[in-house]
């Protein structure tokens, strides 16, 4: 696809789960660009969406980490929107189950946007997120095994292929919860392939995450969303938040020659932890051009 991670017990020997995670059990599918989800697979799929009273907008994705919490990328909320909403349980983006108003967003201090650096921002809703099939998503403080798994998942709602031929693809916006798997990068990889790309522009820090491949990757609207892998217990972990790519069809199309860029989770787990203390339960375990990928509505 062209997308353009309560249980009180260990259930490996080196993770367990937040104290809100689903603990439902997870079929791995193997996908050729991508294929359609479903809410029960990603039960805290999340998208944002925000207006002005013209009409004009843009849609990022999210994941529920709380009872009341969304997080998702800053520059998806940096700027100011006159109407922002919170969609979960997402059948379709035309008829999501629920629509929450935004009570409030914080942006992480540190965040960059010239150099896409903490790129990770939390959102609150008005009211519970928590519902019949919607819960949230698994993070961990200490990602050091989880980050040398191979291959990850992300999902989204972006641009994907829906036609054409090698030489002419045709590019369409999914209405549906997309997933793809995605290889995770070596990280002295990326930030070769990004030095190289960017003239030294652009320097890929431990505190972001690489992934992608040919006709597999993030895409316009996918922003803030998810990359999940699976723990050796079959249990899915969020360990980025999709930031950016490189600009132009090639880099769409090749995301392993032009790696997607994720902003690593575990690194924030303090400010994360520290922003929800006193709404939330959430608690962490202790073992070329930039291209920002958010879609507009118009």
């Amino acid at each position: 696809m062209f997308l353009p991670i309560i249980v009180l017990h260990v259930i490996s020997p080196f993770i367990e789960c937040l104290k809100f995670c689903d603990q439902q059990n997870f079929i791995r599918s193997r996908v050729i660009g991508g294929s359609t989800a479903s809410i029960s697979e990603f039960p805290w799929q999340a998208a944002i969406v925000s207006y002005n009273n013209d009409g004009s907008g843009l849609m990022c994705g999210g994941t529920v980490i709380d009872e009341y919490w969304i997080m998702t990328a800053a520059h998806c909320i940096i700027n100011r929107w006159q109407k922002s909403y919170i969609l979960t349980g997402i059948l379709s983006l035309s008829n999501p189950q629920h629509t929450v108003r935004v009570e409030q967003v914080v942006v992480h201090p540190q965040y960059d946007a010239s150099q896409m650096a903490n790129d990770i921002a939390l959102v609150q809703s008005k009211r519970s997120l928590f519902s019949r099939g919607i819960n949230s998503v698994c993070l961990t403080r200490n990602d050091s095994l989880l980050i040398t798994i191979k291959e990850g998942i992300i999902t989204g709602f972006g641009l994907h292929i829906v036609g054409g031929s090698p030489y002419s693809v045709i590019m369409g916006v999914s209405d549906v919860i997309l997933k793809a798997n995605v290889p995770i990068i070596p990280h002295q990889q990326c930030q070769r392939e990004w030095l190289t790309l960017s003239g030294g522009g652009v320097v890929i820090t431990d505190k972001q995450i690489c992934a992608g491949s040919k006709l597999h990757g993030a895409a316009p609207g996918d922003s803030g969303g998810p990359l999940l892998v699976y723990d050796k217990s079959g249990q899915l972990f969020q360990i980025g938040i999709t930031s950016f790519g490189a600009g132009g069809f090639q880099g769409l199309l090749d995301q392993r020659k032009y790696p997607g860029v994720y902003t690593r989770v575990a690194s924030y787990a303090n400010w994360i932890e520290n922003v929800v203390k006193n709404t939330g339960t959430i608690s962490f375990v202790s073992f070329i051009t930039v291209f920002i990928y958010y879609g507009i509505v118009s």
